[in-house]
């Protein structure tokens, strides 16, 4: 165990590159933090025959270093590193706490961000771990005491505008004896998933007027499998199709994988008209991959030969993420 007052502290974080899906060629940057004390060490001899300039400069050494001691009686202050996909590694330090911040989040994009402590004091440390929005809001918190060291998961996605911008990890660590102690190390690996909704390399749109097209105009069968939905902040998928006259649809939308805890999780379909009249709708249950299944004809108007708007609307309720397929038949006129 070490007692830190005083003390000379080593980098608090180390940054290290790291290969992960998502934004490709993103490279992290190392941020290296150190913070000492003022060491006043008295001249040697008669303190009697010291200068009236020494006496001062010994007295100012004096209240330094006292208020240097005093600083580290108090919590440590937050430090903010920006830092970016890859692999990461820092201290975890008593009463302080360090805030690394992951900015440029793409439409849709979720974060996951796996940590590990790394112990080396024998019983009592603590550390608990942070996820924030742009906005400081906790999203996600866990917390781990000594001899935990089990690898944990924090994930969120945000939506098509996006929000959150922008996420802040906090490490905080405590149950020692005193403020600045080293409680042990952390491994902490932050990895970046874009969405691919209906082939588009984003994610679809949360309202009817930025709906996202489905690209099934013509006849044939088309088949879209990486939708993706979460109970975080990407509630809603909005789709928009166009039928030609007398062309007919056969829309298929199916579950494919779930992931999370919550049993009373469940998945909304609606399909609609230009006017937002629910034509049909249903409902898949957590762990369920039921299909939804609707069809629909454009007869031809006799004065419009324009294709008819129609929309696709998925919503999921529940702290869970799910990855559901799109399979549309077109069929032209006879």
């Amino acid at each position: 165990m070490i007692n830190p007052v005083p003390i000379t502290y080593a980098p608090l974080f180390i940054n290290r590159r790291g290969i992960s899906k998502g934004s490709k060629g993103r490279a992290s940057r190392e941020h290296n933090f150190n913070r000492s004390i003022f060491q006043w060490r008295p001249r040697q001899g008669n303190p009697q025959g010291l200068s009236r300039m020494s006496q001062r400069k010994a007295l100012l050494f004096f209240f330094l270093s006292l208020l240097a001691n005093l600083a580290f009686s108090r919590p440590l202050s937050a430090q903010e590193i920006a830092v970016g996909e890859g692999e990461h590694q820092g201290f975890i330090v008593n009463e302080g706490e360090q805030v690394l911040k992951v900015n440029s989040i793409k439409p849709g994009q979720t974060i996951q961000v796996i940590l590990a402590p790394h112990w080396t004091m024998e019983r009592g440390g603590k550390v608990k771990w942070s996820l924030l929005d742009q906005d400081k809001v906790q999203l996600r918190t866990v917390t781990q005491s000594e001899p935990q060291a089990n690898p944990v998961l924090m994930e969120w996605t945000s939506n098509s505008l996006p929000r959150p911008g922008a996420y802040y990890i906090h490490v905080q660590g405590m149950g020692g004896s005193s403020p600045g102690e080293i409680l042990g190390e952390y491994t902490l690996r932050v990895l970046l998933w874009n969405q691919n909704d209906a082939d588009s390399g984003t994610d679809a749109p949360e309202t009817y007027e930025k709906a996202l097209l489905l690209p099934i105009s013509e006849p044939g069968t088309y088949v879209f499998y990486e939708n993706f939905l979460s109970g975080t902040a990407d509630t809603y998928d909005i789709y928009k199709i166009f039928i030609k006259p007398n062309h007919s649809l056969t829309l298929r939308a199916q579950p494919l994988h779930w992931q999370g805890t919550s049993q009373k999780a469940k998945v909304r379909w609606e399909f609609l008209n230009k006017s937002f009249k629910r034509l049909k709708e249903g409902t898949s249950l957590f762990s369920q991959t039921s299909p939804f299944v609707i069809k629909v004809l454009h007869a031809r108007p006799r004065m419009d030969t324009k294709p008819a708007l129609f929309y696709l609307l998925v919503k999921v309720e529940g702290d869970v993420s799910m990855i559901y397929t799109l399979q549309a038949e077109m069929k032209g006129e006879r």
